[in-house]
């Protein structure tokens, strides 16, 4: 968000003894007037974002501001098709400033912090740059961070490192895509399911690592999913790995590999539900058939006995589905 928007927003000043007003910044908010300040939307925001690890404001938009056009304008149902176009417009925009000031102040709570910039744009010659500001992505502060751990329960030995969340934005394409498919999870699957409630009934860890009992073997799933008392370690596959190594490359990684790792620690788990999860791989790319086929083809392999230990599909929903 531009910061002219905090100026003309009179709730973010302070005046001072000339009768200027100047503009609060995060440290002139204590924690307590930051949480005060808190509704159930924001948490949300902030939980999801948490879990997401970073979100781009146009889904931030859609996912949370954006209400029906109904809502906001009683004659939509009744109107033509060109005047609901303009109507849906002005709704859009509507929740895009509603959502800009919603940032702005959790910004200004020192919550969350963003960007926009383009950094390889600002390397090229002016005369050769295209757009050096593209679309804003929104990540949690240090107290941000802290917030919502204590808000959701969060072990002290899970608790994230600022530096780690902050690394993770160089590999950004990558956890957003993981972003979604919690995204997908949240808000089209579990919402079938009312009954369970998410940190209670179900939980999801992005990035959680799996250790053997005596902790001298881990594996690290991009994110663990919990429903009940069944466990899956899920695996977003970008196919970007061999499904099967080399004869002549013995440390390249491959899906078999990974599925190796997985059957020596749960080998050595004396923990039951850990033990009987299920390895889920998210396809979603057009390859899908292709790719399917090696790695069931890598699981007979490596679980001769128990294929039916590792999922595939082409989302969330294709994975619970599944085992139901």
């Amino acid at each position: 968000m531009k910061e002219q928007e905090g100026v003309a927003k009179g709730a973010n000043t302070v005046p001072e003894e000339s009768g200027k007003r100047k503009i609060r910044s995060s440290g002139d908010y204590s924690l307590g007037d930051v949480i005060a300040g808190l509704g159930s939307r924001d948490w949300r925001i902030l939980i999801d974002l948490y879990l997401c690890r970073l979100m781009p404001q146009s889904v931030a938009v859609d996912m949370f501001f954006l209400d029906s056009p109904d809502q906001h304008y009683p004659d939509y149902d009744s109107v033509d098709s060109d005047r609901k176009s303009i109507l849906d417009d002005k709704n859009r925009q509507r929740a895009l400033i509603k959502a800009r000031r919603n940032f702005q102040e959790m910004r200004n709570g020192g919550l969350i912090e963003s960007t926009n910039m383009i950094p390889d744009e600002t390397d090229k010659p002016v005369h050769k740059r295209g757009r050096i500001r593209g679309e804003t992505w929104y990540y949690l502060t240090a107290r941000g961070l802290r917030i919502v751990e204590i808000k959701i329960g969060v072990l002290e030995e899970s608790k994230l490192s600022k530096l780690e969340l902050d690394m993770e934005r160089a590999k950004k394409e990558h956890f957003w895509e993981l972003g979604k498919v919690y995204l997908d999870l949240r808000y089209n699957w579990m919402v079938k399911f009312p009954e369970f409630n998410q940190f209670q009934d179900w939980d999801w860890h992005p990035a959680f690592s799996v250790y053997s009992d005596n902790e001298t073997m881990s594996v690290r799933p991009d994110a663990v999913l919990r429903i009940g008392d069944q466990v899956f370690y899920i695996e977003l596959d970008r196919s970007t790995e061999p499904v099967q190594r080399s004869p002549f490359y013995t440390d390249q990684v491959s899906i078999e590999k990974k599925l190796e790792r997985y059957r020596d620690v749960l080998k050595l788990s004396s923990n039951k539900i850990q033990k009987s999860g299920f390895i889920a791989f998210i396809l979603p790319d057009a390859v899908y058939k292709t790719r399917l086929e090696n790695i069931k083809k890598a699981a007979s392999l490596v679980f001769p006995n128990d294929e039916q230990r590792v999922l595939v599909g082409k989302n969330i929903g294709d994975i619970i589905m599944s085992v139901q």
